[in-house]
């Protein structure tokens, strides 16, 4: 009997041992499998190549999944205080005081102690070459009082830019679960940063910095291995991975080129280079534009590296100013019409600068579509802004056009900065332009955002190719293009 019970005993302690054994095995693989799941999800890998002058996408991948900027963020940080400087409200030489929560941000950072101070100038090339995350706290602080309240003035500049998908929780690109973008808003703002701050870009192309008798070197690695590359910023999270965005320009051609997610430093640049290197090969791109015009910088080129010469800059400022004084003329001299005309609801509704009256409204459907003028060679199905499909868009011309061209100059995020642009562009060659009207012809974007085209038309193909290089000439940004009768507006 007793050898019995003992024989028994040692079966239930058997089983009770297996049992054991297999719940510690079963939580292990819970465990382990909960492991493996976070290791497997990898960032977003996402890549877009631009012509920075004219907008248009040489190539995109993922140009619009969200994931985190990292350091990338510093570029709305600096764009900001480039701001700033451009007002007036800093200059390079005033200084900046480190909080003791600036100072205690994480690295990458300058090692300050709360109440330290630095130049305007210095946190630029903390920013742009070390990658300071305390540096970029306190310009938060300085330009904003707090780092959260400067974060929405990032993201409503970022709004004004045409970035729709981007939100900024901090100003350094450290982790936060709500600070997201995309590969095409941050192709937007790098470009933002090359058209509205050449005076201040070349920070950009800067490999080292010293501090306190510290020399900082850069992470921009493609500065020195890459002909005719001047910038932008890295970045890197692990959330994220090897994030850079980037410029070159070559034979007189700039490309802007944002790659995030990259698996290595050496593997996100080859990345990069590789991108740069075939988007120079290329003669057409996707036939997509970027919307990336900001409205207070209307009229002036995308991409420009350096300042304008004087003589230019006074020139188009007095355009402008010739041009507002103008409109204020012209709308003091207008009377209320009885019915003023509104165009017909269609799902691309394009607005006239200038109101009609009931003759005026009878010719303004029917009206051809200004498409671009293709290069020998190009395939004659190209897109632009998915200008293929007839019923996303329409354009309400107002004349009968003496020439069946025109030249655009500009794609923009808002109506008022596509129409002062046009207006600009046509005071500044009135020999050819005098005659010509403006259009604006926008069209709804995937997102639910418009861009606008700013457009003059009714030309001859000698005009608009004379006005176009002239226009050029004067640092603005300009496209012939034809009117193509197959492609009338349909309304909706």
């Amino acid at each position: 009997m007793a050898s019995r019970w003992v024989v028994k005993h040692r079966q239930l302690a058997n089983w009770a041992g297996r049992i054991t054994v297999a719940l510690v095995l079963a939580i292990a693989t819970v465990a382990l499998g909960g492991t493996a799941q976070r290791a497997e999800a990898r960032p977003v890998q996402a890549s877009i190549v631009v012509d920075a002058v004219t907008g248009e996408i040489i190539s995109a991948s993922n140009a619009d999944s969200l994931t985190y900027p990292a350091s990338l963020t510093k570029m709305m940080t600096l764009y900001l205080l480039f701001e700033a400087l451009q007002d007036g409200r800093v200059k390079l030489t005033d200084t900046i005081q480190f909080s003791k929560f600036a100072a205690g941000q994480p690295a990458t950072n300058l090692n300050v102690r709360n109440g330290d101070r630095i130049s305007v100038e210095t946190a630029i090339l903390a920013l742009v070459i070390r990658s300071a995350n305390d540096a970029a706290t306190a310009v938060a602080e300085h330009l904003g009082g707090t780092e959260a309240g400067f974060a929405k003035l990032m993201t409503a500049k970022a709004r004004d830019l045409g970035m729709a998908h981007t939100t900024f929780r901090n100003a350094n690109g450290l982790p936060d679960p709500k600070q997201k973008s995309t590969a095409r808003d941050l192709a937007t703002l790098s470009i933002a940063l090359l058209r509205d701050f050449p005076r201040y870009y070349d920070y950009f192309s800067r490999t080292k910095f010293k501090y306190r008798g510290v020399t900082y070197n850069g992470h921009n690695r493609l500065l020195k291995s890459f002909k005719g590359y001047d910038g932008i910023k890295t970045g890197y999270i692990r959330a994220s991975g090897f994030n850079l965005a980037s410029s070159a320009m070559r034979d007189g051609r700039r490309l802007v080129v944002v790659v995030l997610g990259g698996s290595s430093p050496s593997s996100r640049d080859r990345k990069v280079a590789d991108l740069l290197a075939d988007g120079f090969k290329k003669t057409k791109g996707t036939g997509l534009m970027l919307a990336a015009k900001a409205p207070r910088s209307a009229g002036t080129q995308l991409a420009a590296t350096q300042p304008a010469p004087a003589k230019d800059r006074i020139a188009l400022d007095q355009i402008v100013a010739q041009a507002l004084q103008a409109d204020t003329q012209q709308a003091q001299g207008l009377q209320p019409k009885a019915k003023p005309f509104q165009p017909a609801q269609t799902a691309g509704i394009i607005e006239a600068d200038f109101e009609l009256d009931a003759a005026g409204a009878a010719t303004a459907s029917g009206a051809p579509r200004l498409v671009p003028l293709l290069k020998p060679g190009t395939r004659g199905d190209l897109e632009i802004a998915a200008i293929a499909k007839p019923d996303t868009q329409s354009t309400t011309v107002v004349w009968k056009a003496d020439g069946d061209y025109g030249i655009q100059v500009g794609a923009y995020s808002k109506y008022i900065a596509a129409q002062k642009a046009a207006q600009v562009a046509a005071k500044a060659e009135p020999a050819l332009l005098a005659d010509a009207r403006i259009i604006i012809d926008s069209q709804k974007m995937n997102n639910g955002g418009k861009v606008y085209r700013a457009r003059v038309a009714g030309l001859s193909k000698a005009d608009a190719q004379t006005a176009c290089r002239n226009l050029k000439a004067k640092r603005t940004d300009c496209l012939v293009l034809k009117l193509d009768s197959s492609l009338a507006a349909a309304g909706n």
